[in-house]
């Protein structure tokens, strides 16, 4: 599996506005040949589950507000990263990602554990050792 898309700076991506998309701007100058392709707003899980009685058009709709989403999935061959991309990094970060990587892992056995990454302009000491301690890269992109 791949990205639909090139590892390449866009004028706007889904879902990632403001600071957002500068630090994830910042991180394609740095790391130019990082991943092959991406993809951003990456639905995972299953959602919110409605009664079957209501039409069919509600519950795709109520499934798609309330999966959760992975700000960029970024591939390197077959090896897909989870990527959260936040102006400020709290302890909130790490439970997104690893949720992310469990949903991931259920939906998509066959491409193994995926990588994660947090990208951010900032982050408290305590917070920093958090992450990486329980095993989450953080990359400060200043």
């Amino acid at each position: 599996m791949a990205g639909r898309l090139p590892y390449l700076k866009r004028r706007k991506y889904p879902h990632m506005i403001g600071e957002n998309a500068e630090i994830w701007n910042k991180f394609i100058d740095k790391y130019p040949g990082r991943f092959d392709t991406v993809d951003y707003d990456f639905r995972v899980g299953s959602g919110m589950v409605l009664n079957p009685a209501w039409p069919e058009s509600v519950q795709r709709d109520a499934k798609a507000l309330t999966q959760k989403r992975i700000d960029v999935l970024a591939w390197k061959g077959e090896k897909p990263t989870i990527i959260e991309v936040k102006r400020r990094v709290g302890l909130s970060a790490l439970g997104q990602v690893l949720g992310y990587r469990i949903l991931f892992r259920g939906e998509f056995r066959n491409l193994g554990d995926p990588a994660v990454l947090v990208l951010t302009s900032a982050i408290g000491a305590d917070d920093e050792k958090v992450l990486e301690a329980s095993g989450v890269p953080v990359e400060v992109m200043g």
